[in-house]
Order: C-alpha cells, then sequence, then structure tokens
C-alpha cells in the first residue's frame, strides 16, 4: 500500500518552506530564505519576518505542488511546525496550514520543529530508476542536533518517543559560531564563512576554554566561548592585528573550540549510554568539519552514522516536516488536529 502523500510547511523562523513527501521520499522541497532582509539587523527580526512569511507562504506552497507533480487531489494530508520558533513565525504556518486543511478537506498534523530535524536523517530522494527502498534505522539511536537555535543530545527510543539527555544552558553552538563571526565582521550569517575560512586556518594560534568540565550533567555552554572570543578579539583591534590571515586562524580556532566542547560532552555521554546509531541535523550538520569528527567516534564506537542526504535538509525546511507527519499517520491514520496554539518552547521530549 502506498504510503500517503503529504504537502508539508515550516514557518519556524525566518525561511518559509513547503514541500510534498511520501513517507521517507522527498518529492519536492521548497524554501523561500529571508536572510537578506534580516542582514541589516545582524539577526531575524521577528516583525520581518512575519511579513515576509505573509508574502511568500502561498506562492512556496504553490511551487512544492508543481516541483513534485500534484495537485490538491493527490494530497492526503497537511503536515506544520507547531514549535518550536519564533511564535510571531509559527503563526502564519499554522493560520495558513488550518485555511488549507480546511478548504480542502484534509487532515492537519502538527510537528515538533526539532523532531524533525531528528528525523531529517532519514529522508530520502526520490529514485530516478528501481524500486524504493525505505530506510530502517536500528534503535536506539542518540540524535545530536546542532543548529542556530539549539543544540541538544536526543535519545531515540523508538520513532516518536524521545529523551533529551543533554542540551545548551545558554547559547547554541551556531549561535556561536554566528555572533563571534559577526564580530569579526563576515557578515550575516556568519556562520558558514566561519566554516569556509577555518578551513585554511590554523586551530593551534588561538586558544579556546573547555566549558562545564566540573559538571556531570551532558548539558553544554557556550556563551562562554563567545565571550573569549570577544575579549580577544578587542585586544587584537586594539593592537592592530586583525589581518585577513588572523581573523582565518580565528576562525579555525572557534570553530575547533565549538565542536570540541560539543564532542567532549558526546564521548562522557556515549560511555553511558547503549545505543546503535549516531544522527546528526540541524544547520551545522552541513559543516564538513563536524561530521568528520562524528564519523570517527562513530567507527570507533562501532556505531552506523547519519546525517541529512543533502545540505537542503540541514536547515529549516517543510521536507523534514513531512517526514515525520508520515510517521505519525502512519500510526494513527484517523489523526487530525483542530484550533493549533503555537507553541515557541515546544520540546521534543514532552
Amino acid at each position: 500500500m502506498a504510503k500517503p502523500l503529504i504537502l508539508a510547511i515550516d514557518t519556524s523562523c525566518d525561511e518559509t518552506a513547503a514541500a510534498i513527501t511520501q513517507g521517507q521520499m522527498i518529492l519536492s522541497n521548497v524554501v523561500a530564505s529571508q536572510a537578506q532582509l534580516h542582514q541589516k539587523y545582524g539577526g531575524v527580526f521577528p516583525t520581518v519576518a512575519k511579513q515576509a512569511h505573509q508574502a511568500n507562504i502561498e506562492p512556496t506552497v504553490e511551487e512544492a505542488l508543481k516541483r513534485a507533480g500534484k495537485t490538491w487531489k493527490d494530497i492526503d494530508a497537511v503536515a506544520v511546525t507547531r514549535g518550536p520558533g519564533l511564535a510571531p513565525a509559527l503563526e502564519i504556518g499554522i493560520e495558513y496550514a488550518q485555511q488549507l486543511a480546511k478548504q480542502h478537506n484534509k487532515p492537519l498534523i502538527p510537528v515538533n520543529h526539532i523532531e524533525g530535524h531528528v528525523l531529517s536523517v532519514l529522508s530520502q530522494p526520490q529514485p530516478r530508476a528501481g524500486k524504493f527502498e525505505a530506510i530502517k534505522p536500528q534503535l536506539p539511536a542518540l540524535a545530536i542536533i546542532v543548529s542556530g537555535g539549539h543544540t541538544e543530545f536526543d535519545l531515540v527510543k523508538e520513532i516518536g518517543s524521545y529523551e533529551k539527555l543533554g542540551a545548551t544552558v545558554d547559547d547554541a553552538a551556531g549561535e556561536c559560531l554566528d555572533k563571534v563571526g559577526r564580530l569579526l565582521g563576515l557578515g550575516y550569517p556568519a556562520g558558514p564563512i566561519v566554516e569556509k575560512l577555518a578551513k585554511q586556518g590554523d586551530h593551534d594560534r588561538f586558544k579556546f576554554p573547555l566549558p562545564m568540565t566540573d559538571v556531570k550533567t551532558f548539558d553544554m555552554s557556550f556563551s562562554g566561548l563567545k565571550t573569549h572570543s570577544k575579549r580577544l578579539i578587542k585586544d587584537l583591534e586594539t593592537n592592530n592585528q586583525l589581518d585577513k590571515q588572523t581573523i582565518t586562524d580565528f576562525c579555525a580556532a572557534l570553530q575547533e573550540g565549538v565542536f570540541t566542547h560539543l564532542i567532549y560532552k558526546l564521548e562522557k555521554l556515549l560511555a553511558e549510554i547503549s545505543i546503535k546509531e549516531l544522527w546528526l541535523g540541524g544547520g551545522v550538520a552541513a559543516n564538513v568539519t563536524l561530521r568528520t569528527k562524528l564519523r570517527k567516534i562513530a567507527k570507533t564506537n562501532n556505531l552506523t552514522f547519519r546525517f541529512p542526504y543533502t545540505n537542503k535538509l540541514t536547515g529549516d525546511n517543510a521536507a523534514m516536516i513531512g517526514v515525520v507527519a508520515g510517521y505519525k499517520l502512519e500510526k494513527n491514520p484517523d489523526f487530525q488536529a483542530e484550533n493549533l496554539d503555537r507553541l515557541p518552547r515546544w520540546s521534543i521530549a514532552s
């Protein structure tokens, strides 16, 4: 029996996204970026994000249907991100999804954005030829979510059942990379530029502290690395030493400091739990250096390592929301949600 076709919507932050999915298979995945709009603010401005979502959501949904070669007659359900995220941004996606579900008489499925990042590793492209083979993960797995808004370790007991084992207590890893990158004058968003420069830099030139070594939990903290960076950058600027090579070396050292902290906590966690697979999701999952480090850890621990098949599924997108909804609908074919409230702080473990 064919898996249901789902139209998914995500407006959790500053990307207006829509996708058509069928089980793990991605038929289309459209993202309207707002990065240029927020550049002058140096970060996401909620009111601007809301207005852009209002303008972009209808054409984005239409484009997703068009690219998938589907019409509303083909769609079996509508899925939408309920949280976590920016409240004004979430509101636009939820209201539009409710409108579409009612108009076309389709079930409406609310999805947790973090669960989307977790299951993004199970997404697959539509095969050009041959039969589609679904990924059958061996559970339990440990999902590492690393993005601009979240950094956490989530135990995947089974699809739909999760336990948060550790998380950042302040800044997210991606937020730290992005904010320090802006202090270095790399613009917005700075995170991808930090990664690019880090490839040519000397990560041993600057030393970064290893936070929370005296804390027994698996929580993380990246604000101290940001504060440490501010002091170093100020000293370099005062002494007129912040030249091109210094910025490149600083990016390498910063990235190494952030990933060293993450991996320090991960290795402690792996010593305490028994898992079969290691998953990586979130915007920073696109970072090749991080993936290389985690692949090595997975190999050492005899774990299967998974991350999204394309970088388009690492940042905010609707395809991952559709994949989650597919599992939800498979588990409960009669699922129907009405009058959804946005949940800006919705935990995956709730």
